[in-house]
This record gives structure tokens, sequence and C-alpha cells, in this order.
């Protein structure tokens, strides 16, 4: 019988196509007490062993087939979803929102010390969101948009915050028409009605503008 006093070890899955990174990210982990059981260079390969090995943390670099936000929306797709560390350049300012829209558990840059991406990998081990101090001024200060205020959000509706939610996932139109069982129009004037209630373009602003409001989180 296993020690009642006893606790497993997380586990975790790593990917990067420069092997140094892996390896400096494997030693981070592990002094973390987390065991890294598979890294590779490969985004796609990282899916794979994610959706077998059911790991409990992912940590996501530069891939060397798939852009760092298209592995982290397969990869929240995930049911248990792991929790997921994301190393990005710091002058991604559109793709850290739009991480974090999609549920990335920490977000820091990918030239982090050992002490940062240790704290990010405490974080998300337990299941808190954080975002290193040094790309707070891109999640703000990239956000072009007009002046919102916050009481605005109350007029988004329960089926126009469904709608961003599975906006937030990385659904097409088609997808979130048939997840909510209702025709492509239909989905195309929700979005219509959201863009100008968060004063967006287009459904990367919608993103930013709804991470900045606190309304996804």
């Amino acid at each position: 019988m296993q020690d009642v006093g006893m606790q497993t070890a997380q586990t975790a899955v790593v990917a990067d196509e420069l092997a140094l990174v892996r390896a400096g990210i494997t030693a981070v982990l592990q002094d973390h007490g987390v065991e890294v059981v598979a890294q590779t260079r490969s985004g796609r390969e990282l899916l794979r062993l994610a959706a077998s090995l059911g790991p409990d943390v992912v940590v996501v670099g530069a891939p060397a087939d798939l852009a760092i936000e298209e592995v982290v929306r397969r990869v929240v797709r995930l049911r248990p979803p792991p929790s997921t560390v994301a190393l990005v350049p710091v002058d991604h300012g559109h793709v850290l929102r739009y991480l974090l829209a999609l549920g990335a558990s920490a977000v820091v840059p990918r030239t982090s010390d050992v002490d940062e991406l240790g704290t990010a990998v405490d974080a998300a081990c337990k299941g808190v969101q954080y975002v290193a101090a040094s790309l707070h001024g891109a999640l703000v200060g990239r956000l072009r948009l007009p002046p919102l205020d916050e009481r605005s959000v109350e007029l988004l509706s329960a089926r126009e915050r469904e709608v961003l939610i599975l906006l937030a996932e990385g659904g097409s139109n088609r997808e979130i028409a048939n997840d909510l069982s209702v025709t492509l129009a239909t989905v195309k004037s929700h979005l219509v009605r959201i863009y100008a209630k968060l004063g967006a373009k287009n459904r990367n602003e919608a993103l930013g503008r709804a991470v900045a409001l606190g309304v996804l989180r």
C-alpha cells in the first residue's frame, strides 16, 4: 500500500527546436520536483506525447514545425488539459494576449533566467496563472483600442459570452456554430456585436480586449 504521506511527482513534456534550450528547461523542471517524461523539437510530436502520456505540465518554447499559439490551442483541448507554460519572444505582445485567452497557465520570455522559469513552473503546477513582469508592458501597451468602460462588458449577453469563450479556445466560426447548434450566420452576427461592444476590429483584438478587462482569464 502506498504511504499516505507520499506524493506522486508531477510530470512534464517539453518542446523546443533547440536541444540546449530543452536541456535547460528540463533541468529547471527537475529542480522544482517535476519529472520530464519526454522532450521533443516538434510541436506535433508534443501533442502526440501529451495525449498519450497525460503529463501534468507542458512547456512549449519554439517548436520547429508549429507556431507556439497553435500548439497551445491544441493542448488546452486535451481532456484533461495539462497546465501549459509558454515561452515567447518579448516583442510578441499580440501572441501573449492570445495565449492567455486560450488558457495558458504561465507565459514567460524564452530568454527567462532560471529563477523566473522556476516561478512560472511553480505557479502552473499550483493552477495559478502567471505572466512574467517583463511582459506586462507588452500585455497592456500594445493594445491600441478605443477606451472602454468596464461596465460595458455587462452588455454582453450570455450567448455572446459563450461565443467569446469558444473563440478564445481557437474555434472557427463553423466550429462555434456546431458547438452551439446555431447557424453560421448567427455566429457571425454574434461576433459583429461582440466586436462592437469590446471596441475591436477582429477576433485577435476582441480576445486581447477581453483579456485586458478580465473577461477572459
